[in-house]
């Protein structure tokens, strides 16, 4: 599998637990980060992209200028990110649901950012108690995260 990752919840594991970044790519595949969102995560560099396994995405010019052209709902950096999942075959990781929608809409694999910390409990990266309070840190450090979406993920973690 390999994913593109949007701004949103490339903040929240740097925040709140950047290795495990590196435990995705490890046990579930690649991720790429488009250079431009990369430019918009003020905490996150080449550098340590390097350092998290994390591959920096440059888009060809075509898709770039098609990001921009287009307008709609999405913002310039969530159009790149829907067009290189689109063109590349990647699996979008993203807590936003206008990009969830888009992609939804054209057959495009989209993940949350809490199914990913599934995915890595699934390949036996981490173990339950680590998916938990990772996906706990992930909810109170990001307010757009309801109470209802942790509720679920635990559920889901408990019955693993």
């Amino acid at each position: 599998m390999f994913f593109v990752v949007d701004a949103n919840v490339l903040i929240d594991f740097i925040e709140v637990d950047e290795a495990f970044l590196t435990l995705t790519v490890r046990h579930l595949g690649p991720i790429h980060v488009p250079r431009d969102v990369l430019d918009e995560v003020s905490r996150l560099d080449e550098a340590r992209c390097d350092r998290l396994g994390l591959t920096i995405a440059e888009g060809t010019v075509e898709q770039l200028l098609e990001a921009g052209a287009t307008h709609g709902p999405l913002s310039y950096y969530d159009r790149l990110c829907f067009i290189l999942a689109r063109d590349q075959g990647w699996t979008c990781v993203t807590n936003d649901r206008r990009l969830r929608r888009e992609c939804e809409a054209f057959d495009i694999d989209v993940m949350w950012g809490l199914q990913m910390i599934l995915g890595v409990l699934d390949a036996g990266g981490i173990d339950a108690a680590s998916a938990l309070e990772l996906g706990e840190a992930v909810v109170a450090n990001n307010a757009w995260i309801a109470g209802a979406v942790l509720r679920r993920f635990r559920e889901k973690v408990a019955g693993r």
